[in-house]
């Protein structure tokens, strides 16, 4: 359950981060909302090419969203995995 609601948290501050870009915030907020997209792409950018960078030739074959899920997700999909196991 508390992995269900990070990933529902997660979802709604991407949509705010990226609704800025569609239609700016006034001043102040719109800086600190393209602060905030800059930190999330590059982190859960990180995490997903150390993911990619780590998996075999048949695990990204047979796991083609998994990278995907950890770059939107981050930290919660990790827990995810470790859970499922």
């Amino acid at each position: 359950m508390f992995i269900f609601i990070g990933k529902v948290l997660y979802s709604l501050i991407w949509l705010f981060l990226v609704f800025n870009l569609i239609h700016p915030y006034p001043r102040p907020a719109n800086v600190v909302a393209n602060i905030g997209l800059i930190a999330f792409a590059v982190t859960h950018g990180l995490q997903a090419w150390i993911l990619n960078s780590t998996m075999t030739n048949q695990e990204k074959q047979q796991n083609k969203f998994k990278v995907l899920r950890l770059f939107l997700f981050g930290i919660f999909e990790a827990l995810n995995w470790k859970d499922k196991k």
